[in-house]
């Protein structure tokens, strides 16, 4: 059963991979063995794509629609669709994903995408055996789908037939799939799974022959493949249960090629038994069936091997071992009943789903619940059993599911008063910097900056007015025309001195007159220049001025809108916490209910096993009875084994 949830596990995820990798026709089986390496450009849908490859399929689906919300798939947004619409199937979410499918088939998308999307809808339909449903997604595939699907498609349809007991109909779909078009049924090549659907399809379709020789080919397989094994273990049974009555010594053929540790070892145990028994080999019979009761007691083979082996003995005439086989069966199945009305209380307090849930990974949800998993208590050696039935390992999971939300939602309700003390000490932190601040003064600051400019700018039009470019000059150039002035005034009082050289005043002067032209050349040459520099400075001034304004008044806005802000988020999170607790409520009544189910799944179970071995106790203590009554009625029957005259 393991091996066949693996098996499933393994189609469904490869399914859903090609499904995305492939939306704009891409082979990704052709990709697999060449060097291209396919693009990912949103950064958001390649995180998406390792949470989906790394089994985080809850992640994958929460990237996917936050990324989805926020716009960030520009360049993926088929791709991410479709896989998003997988990830709601695999949930059981069938209206959902068939919206998301219906839309990319309504938007415009391309055959092969319609055709991939109905046909891997129609394939998880059928996993979740939502027949008719998987039936008329199936029917809505058109002649676009990709080769390497094709053969999966016609298989899945004949399974869906079967399913629903149209065998002729069966037939024709695996007979229609491209591999097998204008060709015997003789040549179906490698293609087992086909080969033993085609002809269990045939027998019940009421071809038996042909049936027979396509089970009888997949019955002799020769490979190393685990799942292929299974497929010929499950051929070889079938053939064997087949013949125990009609042809028994051709039924032990079969039944002896199945593997003794295979899924199917016990019941090819048992069937070994029975037909030794058909063959008077009453002595050979207890082989199987002895080896069949040391087994661990979690099949019902097992259970009728008890039975069977007293059978075999009483038909030796053992009759003292007879009984004590009988006896110990009556024992077995005592002790049976026992443990079985332990695991129907263990049941119904809840301790079996306590302990199950417990043994599974917390982490995420995903398609298939670990099998392998199983709490090591008495009571759950019943549980691989029911878990063969793929009703009772979607309820499992589904259970598994909503723990799984309910684990997410208490936690994010606990985390609700951490958002709370963020949101106050935000607002006091705010608050407190905002009081340090004096947009009032700052502005008048700026009013005070203005008028001195609005002063300056009123100078620079005086000037430019009047062409009075030695306003212009720098201070060390002011300060060079005052010792010019100085030198100027100091000239003229030693020329005025008696005994001081017309000569020596006249050089004076004349150095006087040379520097006071080079200075004031400097200014005029420059003039232009320093206008412009004055006006970039008070244009500059008005920027910082205007930046400095649109900042107060920015933050005056703040000041104003801050407490609306704080408010708006408090009024979130109150309806997240209100959500929270609404969604709460929900999971635990969904939880409930699916665990109300699932205990009468398992009630229903447990009786049919209870009823069997009852059945199973009043025939051994039947047996037992007679076999007392013989040897002490009759008088005619020796415990050595011989009769008596």
């Amino acid at each position: 059963m393991t091996l066949i949830v693996h098996k499933i596990r393994s189609n469904v995820i490869a399914a859903l991979a090609l499904l995305f990798s492939c939306a704009y026709g891409q082979n990704v089986l052709a990709n697999t063995d060449s060097s291209e390496v396919r693009e990912i450009r949103d950064l958001h849908y390649g995180t998406v794509l390792y949470e989906f490859y790394q089994d985080n399929y809850y992640s994958a689906a929460v990237n996917l629609i936050t990324a989805q919300a926020q716009k960030r798939l520009e360049n993926s947004d088929n791709e991410a669709r479709l896989l998003l619409g997988g990830l709601y199937l695999s949930y059981g979410l069938h209206h959902e994903a068939e919206e998301i499918f219906q839309n990319v088939i309504d938007e415009g998308a391309s055959a092969q995408v319609r055709d991939r999307a109905w046909f891997f809808l129609g394939k998880i339909r059928y996993h979740k055996q939502l027949f008719s449903e998987a039936e008329a997604a199936l029917n809505r595939v058109g002649n676009s789908l990709d080769k390497v699907l094709q053969e999966e498609f016609h298989t899945l349809r004949s399974n869906l037939l079967m399913a629903q007991k149209k065998y002729p109909e069966a037939v024709q779909s695996l007979l229609r799939t491209p591999d097998n078009k204008k060709r015997d049924i003789d040549e179906l090549g490698d293609a087992n799974y086909v080969r033993f659907n085609l002809g269990v399809a045939l027998i019940r379709a009421g071809e038996e022959q042909e049936g027979l020789k396509l089970v009888k080919q997949v019955g002799v397989l020769r490979t190393n493949d685990t799942n292929m094994k299974a497929l010929r273990d499950k051929a070889n049974l079938a053939l064997g249960y087949s013949l125990i009555k009609k042809d028994p010594a051709n039924a032990r053929i079969y039944l002896q090629r199945v593997r003794l540790n295979g899924p199917y070892s016990n019941r090819a145990l048992l069937g070994l038994g029975w037909a030794e028994i058909e063959l008077q080999r009453f002595e050979q019979a207890l082989v199987p069936w002895q080896e069949l009761a040391s087994r661990d007691r979690n099949d019902v083979a097992v259970f009728e091997s008890f039975l069977a082996i007293g059978n075999a003995l009483e038909r030796l005439r053992v009759y003292p071992q007879a009984m004590t086989s009988y006896q110990n069966a009556i024992n077995q199945y005592e002790k049976e009943l026992v443990y079985l009305e332990l695991t129907v209380a263990a049941v119904k307090s809840g301790r079996l789903w306590t302990d199950l849930l417990s043994q599974t990974s917390q982490n995420e949800m995903g398609w298939f619940w670990e099998a392998e998993l199983l709490p090591s208590t008495p009571e759950a050696r019943y549980l691989p059993n029911m878990m063969a039935g793929h009703g009772f390992h979607e309820a499992i999971k589904n259970l598994r599911d909503l723990k799984f939300l309910q684990n997410k939602l208490d936690r994010w309700s606990n985390e609700i008063p951490a958002l709370d003390y963020m949101l106050d000490l935000r607002r006091k932190t705010y608050e407190a910097q905002l009081n340090k601040l004096t947009p009032e003064q700052t502005k008048n600051h700026v009013i005070d900056v203005r008028t001195t400019r609005d002063i300056y700018a009123a100078e620079l039009r005086s000037i430019e007015a009047n062409n009075n470019f030695m306003a212009l000059a720098s201070d060390k150039e002011q300060k060079h025309f005052e010792r010019l002035a100085r030198a100027e005034e100091k000239i003229w009082r030693l020329s005025s001195r008696p005994g001081f050289g017309q000569e020596k005043s006249d050089e004076y002067r004349r150095r006087y007159n040379f520097l006071k032209g080079v200075l004031v050349y400097d200014v005029y040459s420059t003039y232009a220049i320093r206008r412009w520099q004055v006006t970039k400075s008070l244009n500059s001034l008005d920027e910082v001025l205007e930046s400095t304004l649109a900042q107060q008044q920015s933050l005056q806005n703040s000041r104003d809108f801050a407490p609306k802000r704080f408010q708006g988020f408090g009024h979130k999170i109150q309806d997240q916490k209100t959500r929270i607790t609404q969604l709460r409520n929900e999971v635990h009544q969904a939880f409930d209910e699916q665990k109300l189910q699932l205990q009468v799944m398992v009630d229903l179970e447990l009786d049919k096993l209870r009823l069997r071995l009852v059945d199973y106790l009043d025939q051994a203590r039947f047996s037992l009875a007679h076999i007392q009554d013989l040897a002490i009625n009759s008088g005619k029957i020796s415990f050595s084994g011989d009769e008596q005259e």
